[in-house]
């Protein structure tokens, strides 16, 4: 019996490289969550979690609408999110003077220290996974994919 993988691999080779580099960062985004869900387990975190500690490192203040915002994503998810980082004292809310019914979310100190930890935990994963990619390969990885994006986002509008 065949994995799906294979046959979605078959299935891509008989389409574009545009059409594969799309396949290829589809599979890149679930594996490095995979990852990111596999060392922040030991704190309790998920990449969700990650990402909003991300957003607020090291002394940021943002509304939920404006994390939102942020990853593009609905303000329920965030408020989710936010939600369970409350409930492990990892952010704290403060009063909005610009919103009443919007609080500020910022890390809290224990927030602070657990994002710096999990930040080192990728440093390594993330170093031994571009340590033998050339820096000019991975510059250029970067603005490639940095020009689709923007590209994506203008058709999306």
């Amino acid at each position: 019996m065949t994995s799906d993988l294979s046959i979605w691999a078959t299935f891509v080779k008989s389409y574009s490289d545009a059409y594969k580099v799309t396949w290829l960062v589809r599979r890149l985004f679930r594996a490095l969550t995979d990852m990111a869900d596999g060392y922040l387990s030991e704190a309790g975190l998920t990449a969700a979690d990650r990402a909003i500690m991300e957003s607020l490192f090291p002394h940021d203040r943002r509304t939920v609408p404006d994390i939102a915002r942020h990853y593009e994503v609905s303000r329920q998810h965030v408020q989710a999110t936010v939600n369970h980082l409350l409930d492990q004292g990892l952010v704290r809310t403060d009063a909005n003077p610009h919103h009443k019914r919007s609080p500020l979310i910022s890390l809290s100190r224990t927030g602070r220290e657990v994002f710096r930890g999990s930040r080192k935990r990728e440093g390594a994963l993330l170093d031994a996974v571009f340590a033998d990619i050339e820096i000019a390969d991975v510059a250029v990885t970067r603005r490639t994919l940095e020009k689709i994006l923007a590209k994506v986002r203008d058709q999306n509008r």
